[in-house]
């Protein structure tokens, strides 16, 4: 087998039709001739620089099972908590409770402790046992002594290994070291020294903040300013990251939030998250969804007991909790009856529900009506949140750069109501005194460039884009697809008078964009009780006017009106038609078509031409024409999608790969594996299949330019080995199985990341200001001044905020054959692809390949069929996860829209 020779479809560079003219100008707030060239400029980001690193020794303790190399550290213990602590701020709690009431003698100035496996002190810890076994303490809560064995007691165990501290010349060596690998070409992480270094570094600026405010690993959170929802929280806080550079060590400080549950008394958060107005309504059982919605909400929340004061953490819900019958001293009671007995309260409530403490399969089960149980303030929701939720959550998150530059630099200008940032407060830590490390109190500047502007190229005209938009109004698309049949399934009654406004005005649309278009064949009402039969009704009807549907000809097209709130019917409609029919569908949403205009049915049109393999428009770039001329090219993203927290479902991995000479068209191939694997298991047969599909539609490629959706930092080594790696081996078994002849294509892997705390601010009325406080689309980072002491990396802040702050996105060139490391080239070709995302009229904070991965990866659940994943037989654990019973149940695109854009 071999690939189809050269097609003309590859040829054909012309493209159809001529280009006139230019488009609107701009590109900046200034308006003027669009840039045709890059421009230098110069911006403040938050970071600050470190002048002077700690002076003095540290020795590190491990409370780990694991024990570090001998190698990693110079100082170093083993520890453990007895038994063992799983909640991190359970463990930070004990820890704090051992230096300032167990053993302040000891821990004299205090350790610093990360709260996961490393404690570093500036002095030597005593050996209490005098025997070299060690330090061991008991750790409680209660002002009496602690006693071993007794719950809430803890044992933790120190027994330090080896006597040199880190040395103060080690800390030093940090930067030198970076240099020295760099041009090594080694990965500095890969240095002990070096991670240890870090990590302290780290340790020292949080510790702080962390001994004021509720915090996670790296950031920490304050009630000013909070927004209140139901039964939750938005809280402000800030991120605080040490970052190596180049040639310096800074601190990277930014706003963040999070979701907290509320405090206070767990009967009224239970009416207020549920929307209760009477108390009675929470007389539920356990086969109700609120008994159960509530149950989900309130599991492993820690709440104070109003009898005994303890902290105990909520296991889950018992109805009718007042009459919850047990024994107590051979005696049989209720839990009424108890509280009153024991401690003299009469309960108002105890015919509702209460939460049960103790694990399901307990013998002595403890349950407390909702009313004895106050919430801790400051624990984290870590649901997800609701739709309603996260819409404000969102508007909460949302900061103009002007506020968001004011909290991180602690200016009191500020009209954001919020704790003060850290930077306030470095210059009078203990721990950053004590270490004797000065920061900077002033962001710094980097040097940059405004890239030069690509042109948006129309059938009829060129454009020019205003600081990353354009607009389509008026213009032809560069490659449109007729849309000969078609129909309209309707499943929302109210919706119905309402149908010729949508056919007319998608027709119009249609039209108006170049769009060959014929008024629909039929409409059809829907049942939502009967989804599957509805469509399937509505395709026979497309079949007796159309007898060769499916055969040949043009592949047909159904627009679904769904209910404002309908996600089951969304799901069968999209299971049916991307796995059982392999017919495209284009949803709208009742609610859309109240206030639709315009624009709106123009982005259908746009959606609809692409998913018929239409370009709505393509991009014209140096960057973009000198790969076109250095032979035929593939680009690829890949994505991984991991379920929600505490869901127990596979992550779905992605790849995208395009198959057209102007990277506007891609095909995706998905797949599932174990949860929480970052690594793509299966990319070696997945790019095997992208190659070799790309090969029969326009012969062997000579370039593959790979984008790989973010990785976590902790995987990142990892999986770029592993996924590069694979890539290779795929090029090779294709070339050796098909006896290919064609020189191996030369392969180009980047990184891109978006979760990351680096934000660009530029001078007022300068180059780079969009008018709002942003920079404009194409800022892109000096390779000097913000990059890793190791990588080759970038920031490109490639589209124009609409609201709030613009966010770049962190390029990593892991690998590099097509322009050795030549990153302004990389530069312009990444955002040049920031603008062929075919739904959006606007650059993209991501090349299109990548969104194009997150958006088939986000369509995993409709590969499933509708309740087949609910049921009792899918493992509801990671350690008996079953993958083959979710394999399965997984089902492929149909093949009838493999090859199309099915996922927009």
């Amino acid at each position: 087998m071999s690939f189809r020779g050269r097609g003309a479809n590859f040829d054909n560079r012309g493209g159809r039709g001529s280009f006139r003219g230019g488009g609107r100008g701009g590109g900046g707030r200034q308006g003027g001739p669009p840039r045709s060239q890059p421009v230098d400029v110069t911006v403040t980001t938050n970071c600050f620089a470190i002048k002077r690193l700690p002076q003095k020794d540290y020795f590190l303790y491990g409370i780990s099972t694991r024990l570090f190399s001998p190698v990693a550290v110079s100082a170093y213990a083993f520890a453990v908590f007895e038994p063992e602590v799983s909640n991190f701020a359970r463990r930070q709690e004990l820890f704090d409770r051992l230096q300032t009431h167990v053993a302040p003698h000891v821990f004299n100035p205090r350790a610093m402790y990360d709260g996961k496996a490393l404690v570093f002190s500036s002095h030597l810890l005593r050996d209490t046992a005098g025997d070299g076994s060690g330090l061991q303490f008991l750790v409680g809560f209660s002002n009496k002594p602690p006693t071993e064995t007794v719950r809430g007691v803890y044992k933790l165990i120190f027994k330090l290994t080896a006597s040199e501290p880190i040395s103060a010349k080690q800390v030093y060596s940090v930067t030198s070291l970076f240099g020295v690998l760099l041009i090594a070409g080694a990965d500095v992480m890969e240095n002990p020294q070096a991670a240890t270094a870090l990590n302290l570094l780290n340790i020292i600026i949080r510790q702080d903040s962390n001994q004021k405010y509720p915090h996670n690993a790296r950031a920490f959170f304050s009630k000013v300013g909070k927004k209140e929802l139901k039964g939750i929280e938005l809280w402000r806080g800030f991120f605080q990251s040490v970052r190596p550079t180049k040639d310096a060590l800074l601190v990277n400080i930014d706003t963040t939030m999070t979701a907290v549950i509320k405090e206070g008394s767990l009967l009224d958060v239970a009416m207020d998250y549920m929307g209760f107005r009477n108390t009675r309504e929470l007389a539920i059982n356990e086969q109700s969804h609120h008994y159960h919605a509530l149950e989900t909400f309130f599991k492993k929340i820690r709440v104070v007991l109003q009898t005994t004061k303890k902290t105990r953490t909520i296991r889950g819900l018992v109805a009718n909790a007042g009459k919850f019958a047990f024994s107590k001293d051979g005696e049989s009671m209720t839990v009424e009856q108890y509280l009153n007995k024991t401690y003299n309260i009469r309960i108002a409530y105890p015919n509702i529900v209460g939460v049960r403490l103790t694990k399901r399969d307990e013998e002595n089960q403890i349950v407390l009506p909702l009313e004895m149980c106050q919430i801790k303030s400051g624990q984290f929701y870590k649901q997800r949140l609701q739709d309603v939720d996260t819409v404000e959550a969102v508007k909460f998150a949302t900061l103009n750069p002007s506020d968001r530059l004011n909290a991180i630099k602690g200016s009191r200008t500020g009209s954001l109501p919020m704790a003060d940032s850290p930077i306030l407060h470095y210059h009078t830590s203990e721990f950053v005194v004590e270490s004797g490390m000065q920061i900077s109190s002033d962001p710094i500047e980097i040097r940059g460039q405004l890239l030069a502007l690509p042109k948006v190229k129309f059938q009829d005209m060129a454009l020019d884009p205003e600081n990353g938009s354009w607009n389509v109004l008026n213009r032809i698309l560069f490659k449109s697809v007729p849309l000969n049949i078609w129909a309209i399934v309707n499943f929302a009654d109210r919706a119905a008078n309402q149908i010729d406004t949508v056919i007319s005005s998608i027709m119009g649309c249609a039209k108006n964009l170049g769009m060959s278009i014929n008024p629909p064949f039929t409409v059809q009402s829907g049942s939502g009780q009967a989804v599957e039969q509805s469509l399937d009704r509505t395709m026979r009807e497309l079949q007796k006017t159309n007898p060769n549907l499916g055969k040949s000809g043009p592949p047909p097209l159904l627009v679904v009106i769904l209910p404002q709130n309908a996600a089951e019917v969304r799901h069968r409609v999209k299971h049916w038609g991307d796995v059982r029919a392999g017919i495209i569908t284009q949803c709208i949403r009742e609610g859309k078509l109240a206030r639709a205009n315009n624009q709106y049915f123009n982005n259908i049109a746009l959606k609809l031409n692409a998913r018929l393999k239409g370009s709505n428009f393509i991009v014209d770039s140096p960057a973009m024409k000198e790969l076109t001329s250095n032979g035929r090219f593939i680009i690829m993203g890949a994505d991984v999608a991991h379920p929600g927290p505490g869901v127990q479902k596979p992550s779905m991995t992605s790849l995208v790969w395009s198959s057209d000479q102007h990277a506007t068209q891609y095909s995706a191939i998905t797949e599932i594996q174990s949860p929480r694997l970052e690594i793509i298991q299966n990319l070696k047969q997945m790019v095997y299949d992208a190659i070799f599909g790309f090969g029969k539609l326009n012969h062997s490629p000579s370039q593959i330019i790979f984008f790989r959706d973010g990785v976590s930092e902790g995987e990142f080594k990892k999986v770029v080995e592993h996924e590069l790696q694979d890539i290779k081996i795929a090029i090779d078994e294709l070339w050796a199985n098909l006896n290919l002849k064609d020189l191996k294509p030369k392969l180009t892997f980047i990184v891109v990341g978006k979760r990351h705390h680096i934000a660009f601010f530029p001078a007022k009325n300068s180059s780079a200001d969009d008018g709002k406080g942003n920079c404009v689309a194409g800022f892109a980072s000096n390779v000097e001044d913000l990059s890793h002491p190791s990588t080759t990396d970038f920031y490109l802040q490639s589209h124009g905020a609409i609201q709030g702050t613009s966010r770049s996105a962190h390029y990593t060139i892991i690998h590099d054959d097509i322009y050795n490391f030549n990153v302004s080239k990389i530069q312009e070709l990444s955002f040049a692809l920031c603008h062929v995302y075919q739904k959006a009229t606007r650059s993209v904070s991501i090349p299109a390949p990548i969104y194009y991965a997150d958006l088939a990866c986000a369509r995993s659940a409709f590969h499933y069929h509708p309740g087949s994943t609910d049921g009792s037989s899918i493992s509801s654990g990671y350690q008996n996860f079953n993958l083959d019973e979710w394999k399965g149940k997984f089902n492929k695109i149909n093949q009838g829209i493999v090859k199309s854009m099915y996922f927009l």
